[in-house]
C-alpha cells in the first residue's frame, strides 16, 4: 500500500462519486420511513421505486471497491 495515497489526485476522481453514491443511497434508506417514500435530487422530488436501493448500492459497492483497490495496488 502506498504512503501518499490521500494526497492523489486520481484515488479521488474514484473516491467522490462513491461518496455521492454513498449520500444519494443513506437518502434513499430514510426515505422508506416517511409517508410518501420520496427523496430529493437537485431540489425535486423523485418517488421512490423498488429497483433504485439495490442498484444504488451495487454502483456504491462498486465505486468504493474501486477506489480501495487503486489505493491499495496502483504504485
Amino acid at each position: 500500500m502506498r504512503t501518499d495515497w490521500m494526497s492523489d489526485p486520481l484515488f479521488w476522481v474514484l473516491a467522490l462519486p462513491a461518496l455521492a453514491a454513498s449520500g444519494l443511497l443513506i437518502q434513499m434508506v430514510l426515505s422508506l420511513f416517511r409517508c410518501c417514500a420520496s427523496f430529493r435530487l437537485r431540489g425535486r422530488p423523485v418517488q421512490l421505486k423498488w429497483w433504485m436501493i439495490p442498484v444504488t448500492s451495487a454502483v456504491c459497492g462498486l465505486l468504493w471497491l474501486l477506489a480501495a483497490l487503486y489505493a491499495v495496488l496502483a504504485e
